[in-house]
């Protein structure tokens, strides 16, 4: 009888914080409601194959904002991910999630980083892609930073050089990267 009261005060508590992290959730995909991905094209548009490497996705967040997680579909929640490069952009695919295209156009710099939102590892141990998300209104798209962990060091390097090699003709800059090959 003595620990009917405080097992049940902690049961409440528990099922208030989860209750409370749903809601907050759930506010954060509202907020976020005006931004979108783009289209993925369909396998003719994609055009050629030119890399493809699996590993973990971590997180998107915001720029500048590295504990603002983004909550869209596809690059909401972590997990197993294929990164592919497509002569039309990139591909990517987390598993369970629907997948994300990001066009050249909209990446700003590409290179590596230690850490993110929930996740440090060795130095350079993340690829890091900085990209603008589409919005459905024109002055509110949002520069975001997608984090991946790529399984072999040496694949990191190659689709860091492939997302690179689809640089616009005017390039793009490398702000705040670490060890960035741009």
């Amino acid at each position: 009888m003595d620990r009917i009261l405080p097992g049940s005060i902690i049961i409440v508590g528990v099922i208030g914080l989860l209750i409370l992290m749903v809601l907050g959730w759930r506010a954060r995909g509202r907020r976020q409601s005006a931004l979108a991905t783009a289209a993925v094209p369909s396998d003719e548009l994609l055009g050629e194959l030119r890399l493809a490497v699996t590993g973990l996705y971590v997180s998107t967040t915001t720029a500048g904002a590295p504990l603002d997680r983004v909550a869209l579909a596809g690059l909401g929640f972590r997990g197993r991910v294929a990164v592919s490069v497509f002569d039309a952009g990139i591909l990517v695919a987390v598993t369970g999630e629907p997948k994300v295209f990001i066009a050249p156009d909209r990446v700003r710099s590409v290179g590596t980083s230690t850490w993110t939102i929930d996740r440090v590892v060795e130095e350079g141990g993340l690829v890091r892609l900085d990209w603008t998300l589409e919005s459905e209104h024109a002055t509110a798209a949002a520069d975001v930073e997608s984090f991946f962990r790529i399984e072999d060091p040496d694949r990191s390097s190659r689709l860091i050089e492939a997302i690179t090699a689809l640089s616009p003709p005017d390039g793009f800059s490398t702000p705040d990267q670490e060890g960035s090959l741009a």
